[in-house]
């Protein structure tokens, strides 16, 4: 049977019924742990409109951790029904909506369990996990746990590990998560489930058939540093442009991107400028050699800069805002390649960050003997070390220099410079509510 094909995304997603839940439990195993709460709401035409809420006695402990973690206590959950004398109710409040969990290989294999023992169907409903949406819009995102997500959208989620809080936290995701569905036109429901390799907010893929009108009106919304790949016949890459300010510069793309004959147009939001800088390199021996002067035009008209000093020279470590609220891109000059970065949480991963740093180091003193590499394509260097050096000028805000020595010897000076970073600039590319 032929999946239908909507009219428009806004009368797709309005025709879709949700079922929101989230489950507190005793342990994370269905076959021995038990339901001690149950909080489910429906998402009617994009809005929520019922929910329920359910103490359940597991009768049997509720260990420590549990408590601690959820403030649910025996007495509490002593006097509050059996998960036996409330699944009706649960099962019929579900109907045959869609069913959303933030994890839902937890939820789900619960409620079954819970039908099985009762020789019941178990639930066929159709599924969607928004931990795994999330992994699927935001592929770059380090942690996508619920009060992180909720931190990122501005979602209220003031009691988190009580089920009907973190339902509605859930179901306001999700709803976020539709709208993006709506710009993004979506069409069919099954895209819904899979929203892979199309939906990514971080970029947006413009096909010939749109037009280069559809090119500039997308940029012409984007503020933010981008990387605009062109694509020519069975995805041949024509050119790669990073672009500091995108709605500046569409004027001049107006000009150049006539020269090609394209199938695809793909714009990537890339968070620091530099990052765009490091993509063309890492990517310029794959732009046909017919295409790399235009390339390299392109750039030397749009950013007339000169190198005064090799900006590699003046610092061993660059740290700086990733692209992704509450994530940082540390990038190594002692030997630069394209693997000579990493992403990571701050503070979280302080610990890992500084591993990563003496690994550097250490391999830059012994097996390099201190001296320096840096693998940057002969052909664009020149714009490469002047753009680079002239985005730390022009935004000494959004950039943390290290040195080695700062790193071995005083590592808690160099990381309060890093969560200064992070206080200062908590979100400067406010992503992914603004995005493609």
């Amino acid at each position: 049977m032929q999946e239908k094909i909507y009219n428009s995304s806004h009368e797709l997603l309005n025709s879709l019924k949700f079922c929101v839940i989230d489950l507190e439990t005793t342990g994370g195993n269905p076959e021995t742990e038990k339901i001690i709460e149950v909080g489910i709401l429906k998402i009617e035409n994009r809005k929520i409109s019922e929910e329920r809420s359910f103490l359940i006695n597991p009768q049997k402990e509720i260990p420590d951790f549990v408590q601690k973690l959820t403030g649910i206590k025996k007495a509490d959950v002593e006097h509050s029904p059996l998960i036996d004398e409330v699944i009706d109710e649960i099962i019929q409040f579900i109907g045959d909506s869609i069913l959303v969990a933030h994890n839902t290989s937890f939820d789900i294999p619960f409620l079954n369990g819970v039908l099985k023992k009762l020789q019941r169907p178990t639930l066929d409903n159709k599924v969607i996990c928004t931990n795994i949406m999330t992994k699927y819009l935001i592929p770059d995102i380090m942690s996508s746990n619920l009060q992180y997500m909720s931190d990122i959208f501005g979602i209220s989620h003031s009691q988190a590990h009580r089920a009907i809080e973190d339902a509605r936290a859930t179901a306001n995701l999700l709803l976020k998560y539709l709208e993006f569905f709506e710009e993004k036109k979506i069409r069919k429901i099954n895209q819904l489930y899979y929203p892979r390799n199309k939906f990514e907010l971080d970029r947006a893929i413009i096909d010939y058939s749109e037009g280069l009108e559809t090119v500039f009106s997308t940029l012409s919304k984007v503020s933010m540093p981008a990387i605009l790949s062109v694509k020519g016949d069975n995805g041949v890459i024509l050119t790669i442009l990073p672009i500091k300010n995108p709605a500046k510069e569409i004027e001049e793309l107006k000009t150049y991107l006539t020269e090609f004959r394209w199938s695809q147009i793909h714009i990537r939001l890339s968070g620091p400028f530099i990052e765009g800088l490091f993509f063309l390199n890492s990517n310029f021996v794959k732009i046909p050699e017919v295409y790399r002067n235009k390339t390299i035009t392109y750039l030397k008209k749009n950013h007339p800069l000169q190198v005064t000093t090799n900006p590699f020279e003046e610092q061993d470590f660059v740290v700086t805002p990733h692209l992704i609220n509450g994530q940082f891109i540390v990038y190594s000059f002692l030997n630069f390649s394209t693997h000579s970065q990493l992403v990571f949480k701050f503070p979280a991963h302080k610990k890992k960050l500084h591993q990563f740093l003496l690994g550097q180091i250490s391999r830059f003193e012994s097996q390099q003997k201190g001296k320096r590499k840096a693998f940057i394509q002969n052909d664009i260097k020149d714009y490469f070390l002047a753009l680079f050096q002239n985005a730390l000028k022009t935004e000494p805000g959004l950039y943390v220099s290290l040195k080695n020595a700062e790193i071995k010897e005083d590592p808690k000076r160099y990381l309060e410079r890093i969560d200064k970073l992070l206080t200062e600039n908590p979100d400067p590319y406010n992503f992914p509510t603004s995005h493609l």
